[in-house]
């Protein structure tokens, strides 16, 4: 699995897609992440004023984020110093 995510909110959605996908409860990873579950609670919704701002950033710097399962082959290629980041001429 991956997906790149583009805003606060969808990252959120992809920490919660994986910890669900784990059989995990946001109990249980606020646990591991030593905060209350009202923090997960605002990860997963995107609402952390910190990710909003690390969204911002990479948004502002033309980059995105991609998330992939650690097992997974990530295969990453730069574009041709004419070519703009959405590949069009």
């Amino acid at each position: 699995m991956w997906r790149r995510v583009h805003d606060a909110r969808e990252l959120g959605g992809t920490v919660a897609d994986l910890r669900k996908r784990r059989g995990m409860t946001q109990e249980e990873l606020a646990d591991w992440l030593s905060v209350d579950r009202t923090t997960v609670i605002r990860l997963e919704a995107g609402a952390l004023q910190a990710l909003h701002r690390l969204m911002a950033a990479l948004s502002v710097l033309g980059a995105d984020l991609v998330v992939a399962d650690r097992s997974a082959r990530v295969v990453v290629t730069e574009p041709d110093p004419g070519q703009s980041p959405t590949g069009e001429a």
